[in-house]
């Protein structure tokens, strides 16, 4: 028998968040810095993602070190409103 909408389950996990990861990238002696907005629930969901982001960018790479300088997540809710007429594309 199909479930009903009143009969679905949600699942409790906790909704995903943005967080901005700063890091430095280097390469035989070169540094790339970055700066990246990635999703996660919390510090180990956002490191996945950040070595998903390496893995695609420096595939071709035999060896890279990588420095986290900060991670912090995003709680500044902006109101676009704000905006509105002062930017034009």
């Amino acid at each position: 028998m199909a479930k009903t909408w009143e009969d679905v389950t949600w699942e409790d996990n906790e909704p995903l968040k943005e967080w901005v990861v700063e890091y430095r990238v280097t390469i035989q002696g070169v540094d790339h810095h970055h700066l990246s907005m990635l999703w996660g629930e919390d510090h180990t969901g956002v490191q996945q993602h950040l070595l998903a982001e390496l893995k695609r960018t420096y595939s071709g790479e035999e060896r890279i070190d990588v420095t986290v300088l900060r991670m912090e997540l995003v709680e500044t809710e902006v109101d676009a409103l704000l905006f509105e007429g002062c930017f034009t594309p």
